[in-house]
């Protein structure tokens, strides 16, 4: 089946972005920040906001974390500038425990169980995987060169988390690996 063809006889009734941008900034460290905002193509009524006019956010969020060349948080802030409640902004000051803690395997799993409940907002807890992402992207992007293992291994003490066995692309025993940094790769050759 052709992906279009699941576009048959449908109308929009709800739009999610999310957009995560990196800057590098120059003291040396980068601001990662992501923004989620929800809109109705059709309008809606909130309780205490009222009506909302077509298009308008539902909910606005934003977060930004300022991170170190280890991935470490300096500094984070989130934001509510459109939400359903007026309570909703009281949970933002909350999001500065996030400094101190290194981007990188079990992130996702901490700041879930920091802000899990009543001790966080949903929507500015599920920003911070995708802004978690970018900022990987971001610092492989400056760092990683064609050859350059011990950047993309890891050993490098100033390098980002390893992407190594990170999906199947960049897989140990895999093409890549082996290709463009034979001394990480872990597997038989091919003839």
């Amino acid at each position: 089946m052709n992906y279009n063809d699941l576009a048959l006889n449908r109308r929009l009734i709800h739009v999610r972005r999310i957009t995560c941008t990196a800057y590098e900034r120059t003291d040396g460290l980068w601001d990662i920040e992501g923004s989620l905002t929800d809109t109705k193509p059709m309008g809606a009524t909130l309780i205490e906001r009222g009506e909302i006019p077509p298009d308008e956010a539902v909910h606005e969020m934003m977060v930004r974390l300022t991170i170190d060349q280890t991935l470490t948080i300096q500094r984070s802030v989130a934001v509510t500038i459109h939400s359903p409640y007026a309570i909703c902004d009281a949970i933002t000051d909350a999001y500065g425990q996030l400094a101190g803690i290194r981007i990188g395997p079990g992130f996702t799993q901490t700041v879930k169980r920091m802000f899990r409940g009543i001790a966080g907002c949903s929507h500015l807890t599920e920003l911070l995987p995708p802004i978690a992402t970018t900022a990987l992207q971001a610092l492989w992007g400056n760092s990683i060169r064609v050859g350059d293992d011990k950047i993309l291994s890891g050993s490098d003490s100033k390098s980002t988390p390893s992407p190594v066995d990170g999906c199947h692309a960049l897989r140990r025993d895999g093409d890549i690996i082996k290709r463009y940094f034979p001394t990480l790769y872990k597997g038989v050759a091919s003839p």
